[in-house]
């Protein structure tokens, strides 16, 4: 079964960046720890503005691994939260695929 890839861009409410950032790292170790399926869960954010958008970049196994991930406590309570503070103006998710280009000269 072919990976799955998603790119998620949170757009925080001004100056509450720094609180979804901490739940986002907060997140990473969780799935780095608990969610074999997720082979990347990689953090990002604009380096301009006082409202910068966070890019969470990532690659599941398969279908089963994303609905792991989506379903586990750890994420409800993740999303609970940011809506619970009211911490994003705007989120959203894009499934993408590769088509060209490379990630590393590693």
């Amino acid at each position: 079964m072919a990976e799955i890839e998603i790119i998620a861009i949170m757009k925080p409410k001004p100056g509450k960046a720094g609180r979804v950032q901490e739940l986002l790292a907060d997140m990473s170790k969780h799935v780095q720890a608990n969610e074999p399926g997720t082979l990347k869960y990689h953090l990002q954010v604009e380096t301009k503005g006082d409202a910068p958008s966070i890019f969470v970049l990532e690659r599941y196994k398969d279908k089963a691994s994303l609905g792991a991930h989506g379903s586990s406590p750890e994420f409800k309570a993740f999303q609970k939260t940011l809506a619970k503070e009211g911490l994003l103006a705007e989120f959203k998710v894009y499934y993408t695929k590769g088509f060209g280009g490379f990630a590393s000269r590693l």
